[in-house]
């Protein structure tokens, strides 16, 4: 399958994609918890919008040896990498 560019906002997932997402909520909303703490990392660049009930999960996550913390750190590092406009990113130094 070749690689979609999609834009923030208006991407589409394929149908094996939901089909396991889905499948994955239901195995105890695993897959609805491990997104959490990506959302909460596109909220904190004003991205998105968590609801209600995501900040109640997240707030649980980080009480349960911050695991939602420690989930999210590596995706706000990735985004902290994103530039627009085909910019590269810092050097390490």
């Amino acid at each position: 399958m070749a690689n979609q560019t999609q834009a923030l906002g208006r991407g589409v997932t394929t149908g094996a994609e939901s089909f396991w997402y889905i499948l994955g909520c239901i195995s105890f909303g695993a897959a609805y918890f491990a997104k959490i703490p990506s959302k909460k990392a596109l909220s904190e660049y004003g991205l998105c919008e968590m609801t209600s009930a995501e900040k109640f999960w997240y707030v649980l996550q980080n009480i349960c040896f911050g695991s939602g913390y420690l989930a999210k750190v590596p995706v706000k590092k990735a985004l902290s990498e994103v530039r627009l406009g085909g910019g590269q990113p810092p050097q390490a130094g």
